[in-house]
């Protein structure tokens, strides 16, 4: 039978200085990944940008900035109950910083689910989770008001849509990845990381302290911190959730050099009748003029919607990309300018002394095969 171990705060004794240490580097470890996605939305030209990275940023800054209300609670705040308490009836310190935490994570969620919403319907309705968690922190915020030791109880609801939400997140991935290898090789960081990290906070909560004490808190921290780092990595290594299946949206690719001249294509979509004779001339004609307009306003990027498809042009140095897609999606746009990028340090000495004859750049088809069927 498990002795019951009751607890008092601040927290003291032996368990005090490795928690600490512990808990200080779970704050950090959250808040730099956090920043990690945060550089990487920034570094992204204007409109390649996807809301996706910055939603990743807000959600690990709220479990940073809630496990730094938790870690302030739990070690510096007194629980001694005061009444009245400010404008309370009664409370404790300890119960404002642990509010403060609970309100970090609502409000950061409803920014995460906001930019991941923004590109994708989940279940029947466009921001559905924002909605939801919209009403779960305004519930909070008003019982916060009127009581500071209520809130708690709150939470379980606020976890239970979170896990629901990932559940559905991860159906859809299941649905959307194509390549077993990476499907196996995702759910395995996907899943160890949720599992870890909710065993962890687990752990961390009271009524576990009050079970197995302070020794389990330190091992909660320690699975919170893999399960947390687990996640980063699976969501660092993701295309735009929206955008999972881009391969299927590829319909051809043409590598042109300055004069316009076909260097390499490829056609990804069987039966696309892209070898048309007048498909391909009217093509050439328009992506030439196309060559001239962004050479000369120095764009780097265009885009041109037709009925049934979609072009986007990217051009380097020496050479212009021109990717025919059934959609507009941005990760293909990063995927041709690395493309290109690409070509032109690999076979930038060919392009500049090219003779007409084509077949020196056939092993082009390795670097296409890469990037865009990997």
């Amino acid at each position: 039978m498990l002795n019951i171990l009751y607890l008092t705060f601040p927290i003291s004794g032996n368990f005090r200085l490795p928690l600490l240490i512990m808990e200080f580097v779970l704050v950090i470890t959250l808040l730099e990944v956090s920043i990690i996605f945060l550089i990487r939305f920034l570094k992204q030209e204007k409109g390649l940008r996807n809301l996706q990275e910055l939603g990743y940023f807000f959600l690990l800054t709220g479990f940073g900035l809630t496990w730094f209300f938790y870690l302030f609670s739990d070690f510096y705040a007194q629980d001694e109950l005061i009444s009245p308490f400010f404008f309370w009836s009664i409370g404790s310190f300890r119960y404002v910083f642990l509010n403060l935490g609970y309100f970090a994570i609502s409000c950061n969620s409803i920014l995460f689910l906001r930019c991941v919403e923004k590109y994708k319907i989940f279940l029947y309705k466009r921001y559905l989770f924002t909605i939801l968690f919209s009403i779960y922190a305004f519930t909070f915020f008003i019982l916060f008001i009127i009581d500071l030791r209520i809130t708690q109880n709150l939470t379980y609801f606020f976890w239970s849509i979170f896990i629901f939400f990932l559940l559905v997140y991860l159906i859809d991935f299941t649905k959307k990845v194509q390549n077993k290898k990476n499907l196996y090789i995702g759910l395995f960081k996907y899943l160890s990381g949720i599992g870890l990290t909710l065993i962890g906070f687990l752990f961390s909560t009271d009524l576990m302290i009050n079970v197995f004490g302070l020794a389990g808190r330190l091992i909660g921290d320690i699975l919170q911190l893999a399960g947390l780092l687990l996640l980063s990595i699976f969501f660092l290594t993701l295309p735009p959730f929206s955008e999972f299946d881009w391969m299927d949206k590829l319909e051809a690719l043409f590598l042109m050099n300055s004069s316009g001249i076909c260097l390499y294509y490829k056609i990804f979509k069987e039966g696309k009748k892209f070898m048309d004779q007048n498909l391909i001339s009217a093509a050439f004609s328009g992506i030439n003029v196309l060559i001239d307009q962004m050479t000369q306003s120095r764009m780097e990027i265009s885009v041109v919607k037709k009925k049934d498809e979609n072009i986007v042009m990217y051009s380097g140095n020496l050479s212009t990309g021109v990717l025919y897609t059934s959609e507009e999606l941005n990760y293909t746009k990063v995927l041709l300018k690395e493309f290109i990028t690409k070509f032109e340090t690999i076979f930038g000495r060919l392009v500049k002394e090219f003779s007409g004859d084509i077949s020196v750049f056939e092993s082009t088809e390795i670097l296409v095969n890469d990037i865009f069927q990997k």
